[in-house]
C-alpha cells in the first residue's frame, strides 16, 4: 500500500491555529463507502510488492509501482490452450458468478490532522470555530491479478507474441481502472477536505469545542469518503460496460463552502 502524502495548503486561510483536536485521524472505507477502521494513529504500510514469477511477461510491459500485482498459473502447449486455461482457472467473480482472466480490487483511506481557532460572539452568544485540515495523506490499496505462464518453451515466436499481446490487453484494461480509482480522485478529495473550514457553536459549548469540532470534521470527511467510493464504483461499472475515460472534473460533486452564519 503506497501512501500519498499531500500537504493541504489553503491560501484563503491566514489564521494561525491555536488548538489541535486530538492526534492523527485515520479513516478507511470498504467497497460500499462505509468506515471500516478509525483510529487515533496511522500505521505506515509497506509499498506494494510485485509478486513476480519467472515467466511473467507482464514485467516487460510496464507495471505501476503503486499497484500490487498477483499472478495465478496457466498451462498449455498452444496459445489457444493457454487462453482456455486462463478462462478456466482465473479468479472467481462473485458478482457475475463467473471466472475472469484478470481481476481488480481496491480500497481507499486517508489520514489527516486538524487545528482550529475560536472567536466568541458575545452579542449573539455564539462561538465561531475556524478549521484547518492539514498533513492529509491519501492511501490506496490496489491489487491486479493476472495469469502467468509457467512454461513457454512449447510456444513458437508467433504464439509468444500473441500471449504477450493478450497480457498487454489485460494490463491496459486494469490500468484503466487504476486511473479511475486513483488518478482521477486525489485532487477532488483534497479540494473537498479544504472546504471544511467552519463550525458555529453556542457560546455555552466553549468547553466542549475540541470534541465537537473533531466529531464534525470526522463526520464530514466520512461523508466525503462514502460519496467518493460510491462515485468511483459507478464509474468503474460504466468503464466495465464499455464507457470511455471518466473526466476528473465530473468525478465528484462539488460542495458548498460553509460560511459563517450558514
Amino acid at each position: 500500500m503506497r501512501r500519498y502524502t499531500l500537504l493541504l495548503s489553503f491560501c484563503m486561510l491566514s489564521l494561525v491555529a491555536g488548538n489541535s483536536a486530538g492526534g492523527m485521524i485515520v479513516q478507511h472505507f470498504d467497497a460500499a463507502g462505509n468506515l471500516v477502521r478509525e483510529a487515533g494513529k496511522a500505521s505506515v504500510a509497506p509499498a506494494p510488492a510485485h509478486m513476480s514469477r519467472k515467466y511473467s511477461v507482464a514485467q516487460t510491459l510496464g507495471l505501476r509501482p503503486d499497484v500490487r500485482y498477483e499472478f495465478y498459473p496457466v498451462f498449455g502447449r498452444t496459445f489457444a490452450e493457454i487462453v482456455r486455461s486462463a478462462e478456466e482457472n482465473g479468479p472467481y467473480d462473485r458478482k457475475t458468478r463467473k471466472r475472469q482472466t484478470s481481476a481488480f480490487s481496491w480500497s481507499l483511506g486517508w489520514t489527516y490532522q486538524l487545528s482550529y481557532t475560536t472567536e466568541n460572539d458575545e452579542e449573539n452568544e455564539k462561538l465561531h470555530c475556524d478549521i484547518i485540515i492539514h498533513d492529509a495523506a491519501l492511501f490506496y490499496d490496489v491489487t491486479i491479478t493476472l495469469p502467468v505462464l509457467t512454461d513457454d518453451s512449447f510456444l513458437n515466436d508467433i504464439e509468444k507474441d500473441l500471449w504477450k499481446n493478450f497480457i498487454a490487453g489485460l494490463l491496459e484494461k486494469e490500468h484503466g481502472r487504476v486511473k479511475i480509482v486513483k488518478d482521477n480522485t486525489q485532487d477532488a478529495i483534497l479540494r473537498r477536505m479544504g472546504e471544511i473550514i467552519y463550525l458555529m457553536l453556542d457560546a455555552a459549548q466553549e468547553g466542549e469545542a475540541e470534541g465537537l469540532v473533531e466529531r464534525y470534521v470526522r463526520e464530514e470527511t466520512a461523508r466525503i469518503g462514502k460519496e467518493t467510493v460510491r462515485q468511483i464504483q459507478e464509474n468503474l461499472e460504466r468503464y466495465s460496460a464499455g464507457g470511455k475515460g471518466i473526466p476528473a472534473s465530473g468525478l465528484l460533486k462539488e460542495t458548498t463552502l460553509r460560511q459563517r452564519g450558514f
